[in-house]
């Protein structure tokens, strides 16, 4: 028998909403992670690297992700993938919402 199946809403669906935490794993397998996160406008994530391929997709909000000292500014609906091992940062421009894979 498998486990029931679990949903729930990250922007305005008919299943409960994910709430107002920071951050919630939303899924954690074979050492891999599906992470949502919230910010609010001026809010930053200070230089960091992670050991895998990181995609980030937006869902609401603008922000401007630098990788070694390289802005690029996006916004819902846009992605990127930072490259393991590669500093980045994170600056929040207005309220955010995003989906992390790594």
């Amino acid at each position: 028998m498998f486990p029931p199946l679990k949903s729930g809403s990250l922007l305005a669906g008919a299943h409960a909403p994910a709430g107002e935490q920071k951050a919630l794993v939303l899924l954690e397998k074979n050492g891999q992670k599906v992470i949502y996160k919230t910010f609010r406008a001026g809010e930053v994530m200070p230089t960091h690297h992670a050991s895998v391929d990181v995609f980030v997709t937006v869902l609401a909000g603008r922000l401007i992700i630098t990788q070694e000292e390289a802005p690029t500014e996006v916004t819902a609906g846009d992605y990127v993938i930072i490259p393991a091992g590669a500093p980045h940062s994170l600056a929040c421009l207005e309220e955010a919402r995003i989906l992390i894979y790594r």
